[in-house]
């Protein structure tokens, strides 16, 4: 049976994005998921099966109020993505320190501020990489920059995505 990470954008950050892992799981499974895993409180569901990234958005609104993006990632797409990351992790072993932005497509006409160092991004074929030295909390990068991407995008630490990689790779 086919299976996909579901990368929820903007839950669980504050007191108005509250969505219980129980919720979400129980709303996988209701919409035909199976083998359905959460990680983190932060929007990260392992399942197997078709699942219509659209109408869990719906769900997810009409059960918590919350309205969130929903990006379904197929496995053999979320693997291509993670094995594709571009910066040597020996340089920077803090791998909450270098992320990975999901996204549908990866625009080709972005606008990158000329003065990032010490960080660094990349712009891969499905996802944008970044190295950020200092911590994300003290990017560069200004709000400006990711309302160029489409609007699911929904960034995750290198972390946690092999985190994910694994649950992806072993269903129990």
């Amino acid at each position: 049976m086919t299976r996909a990470v579901a990368l929820l954008r903007g839950i669980n950050v504050g007191p108005t994005t509250k969505v219980p892992m129980a919720v979400l799981r129980s709303l996988f499974l209701a919409s035909g998921a199976t083998d359905v895993v959460t990680l983190l409180n932060s929007g990260n569901v392992v399942f197997s099966g078709t699942v219509d990234a659209q109408a869990i958005e719906t769900r997810i609104r009409e059960q918590t109020g919350v309205t969130t993006r929903v990006l379904i990632v197929p496995a053999d797409r979320f693997r291509r993505i993670t094995e594709a990351f571009p910066f040597d992790v020996s340089l920077n072993p803090d791998e909450s320190k270098l992320t990975v932005a999901f996204m549908s497509s990866v625009p080709t006409d972005v606008d990158v501020p000329p003065e990032l160092a010490p960080e660094i991004i990349a712009f891969g074929a499905e996802a944008v990489y970044q190295s950020l030295p200092d911590g994300i909390s003290k990017t560069k990068l200004k709000p400006s920059f990711w309302k160029q991407l489409p609007p699911e995008t929904t960034v995750r630490n290198l972390r946690t995505v092999k985190k994910l990689l694994a649950l992806l790779d072993d269903p129990a």
